[in-house]
């Protein structure tokens, strides 16, 4: 979420991987590991999504708003991740069948924690997303480009997980996602792994070489933390100058015209 969104060179390769394990469950260390084996890049939802251009996300709003119409939605997909080898984190989970879909080939991965630590460590994210009401969000990002469109996307991804599991959060969440991710892929082409476990699993599903360096861990929490933190600091920012402005100008026109 917190590190710099991956940019295909070239558009004609296709998702060969889908991570499919919830948020928090070592999503930027599984994208990693798959940019080193698949010698590509991989997309990431939280990089992409929080970190991406404000043209970039108009488009994603496009795709989301097609939710309806299938055609439209999978051909704006097809856009949107063409050049990518690989996909992680939100939304990828939340578009499985239409990802399934578009890519019949691709190989699916479900990466497992335990259910109280991936509690504790989601509840902060969801908490900052929960407690405002989405029409303060609606206002309070106005101002910022890229950002303005997440409350579009909050209130989509909400519709699909109510159907798909429910908006309740607990940690019986984690499970209930476990167990609809095994119930709707391929079997023959589906692992399920702990980082734990390291490069072994992971290259032997993928018919690919172990590698000899250290399996990367990267701190997921942290890297939420700081961007969230950097939103509404940028935000309230943007405010301050936009009422700052508008004071100003609003005090020289009373000047000016209190001077007639």
């Amino acid at each position: 979420m917190g590190g710099v969104p991956s940019v295909p060179r070239d558009k004609s390769r296709r998702i060969q991987v889908i991570a499919a394990g919830y948020s928090r469950t070592g999503t930027t260390s599984i994208s990693i590991a798959l940019e080193h084996l698949l010698q590509g890049p991989v997309f990431h939802g939280g990089n992409q999504l929080f970190q991406g251009t404000d043209a970039w996300m108009r488009e994603w709003c496009k795709m989301i708003d097609a939710n309806d119409d299938k055609p439209e939605m999978l051909a704006r997909l097809r856009h949107i991740t063409a050049g990518f080898v690989g996909i992680a984190d939100a939304p990828a989970y939340i578009l499985l069948p239409e990802l399934l879909q578009l890519y019949p080939e691709a190989r699916v991965v479900l990466v497992t924690r335990d259910r109280a630590r991936w509690y504790r460590s989601m509840a902060p994210i969801m908490k900052s997303v929960a407690t405002p009401p989405m029409w303060v969000l609606d206002v309070l990002l106005w101002p910022c480009p890229t950002w303005r469109w997440l409350p579009h996307y909050f209130r989509w991804a909400g519709m699909r997980e109510e159907k798909r599991l429910t908006t309740e959060f607990t940690p019986e969440l984690l499970d209930l996602h476990n167990e609809w991710v095994r119930n709707n892929v391929p079997k023959d082409r589906f692992l399920e792994m702990s980082l734990s476990e390291g490069w072994k699993p992971l290259a032997e599903f993928l018919g690919v070489p172990e590698p000899d360096i250290s399996f990367p861990f990267a701190n997921d929490a942290a890297e939420a933390d700081a961007v969230t933190k950097r939103i509404f600091m940028t935000a309230a920012l943007s405010w301050a100058g936009i009422l700052a402005t508008a004071g100003a100008v609003g005090w020289q026109a009373y000047r000016f015209w209190g001077a007639r």
